[in-house]
């Protein structure tokens, strides 16, 4: 495993949140917010279905504060999980350095995005046994480029979304909204992941993961 990537507590986990999810069109991962832990969960999730016989084709169509260290870049994580680092203009064939919006990130170098060429980007070169992975940036309502957001991407590629979000205070109502607007642009929800990111974060009272199972009716589980 790439030294990057930390270790999942729970590989088991992998396996209740796929159990009933129908892979057939790919798999689409966004989160609550940035910085929530999308690439690190998308890395094992990968390595999980690789060993599963499926054929991983990674997609971050969009990265902004690209590194000039390409192995802490989302995309060579992702390529390197799917083992196809050869492929990195494919799987992320938009960088940006700035460590903001795509959108604002591409205006900033007098590049534009748009929705049709994300897709097009997405879909090139994929074989019809591989399974699509797309990686969205940001939140699934965040601005992914000029005239679309990651959850107009989603749409378009009409794949099953995984979203996952901190365990941290909070974080119940920013699953809610999210879960809320993947329902409302009909796509299907696998599940909820929460990252416990922060260790030592006092948790002893509060029970995210018990919480939201009360409210949602698709799978969630726990990182830890």
């Amino acid at each position: 495993m790439d030294a990057q990537v930390k270790p999942l507590n729970s590989p088991a986990t992998l396996t209740e949140l796929l159990k009933d999810a129908d892979l057939k069109r790919g798999i689409f991962i966004t989160g609550t917010d940035t910085n929530v832990g999308k690439t690190w969960l998308g890395c094992h999730l990968i390595k999980y279905l690789t060993t599963q016989g499926f054929d991983i084709a990674p997609r971050k169509p969009v990265e902004s504060g690209w590194s000039e260290e390409i192995s802490q870049t989302d995309a060579w994580k992702l390529a390197t999980a799917a083992d196809k680092q050869d492929q990195l203009d494919i799987i992320c064939p938009n960088r940006f350095q700035a460590p903001i919006s795509p959108a604002r990130a591409a205006r900033l170098e007098n590049k534009a995005l748009s929705l049709q060429r994300l897709k097009q980007q997405c879909l090139s070169q994929l074989q019809d046994h591989q399974l699509l992975y797309v990686e969205g940036a940001g939140g699934f309502l965040s601005p992914l480029c000029e005239d679309a957001l990651n959850a107009d991407l989603c749409t378009a590629l009409n794949l099953p979304v995984i979203l996952v979000a901190e365990d941290k205070l909070g974080c119940i109502n920013h699953v809610l909204l999210s879960v809320e607007a993947i329902k409302q642009r009909g796509l299907t929800l696998i599940g909820v992941v929460l990252n416990t990111k922060n260790a030592t974060q006092s948790t002893s009272k509060q029970n995210n993961l018990d919480d939201l199972r009360e409210y949602l009716s698709c799978v969630v589980i726990s990182t830890e």
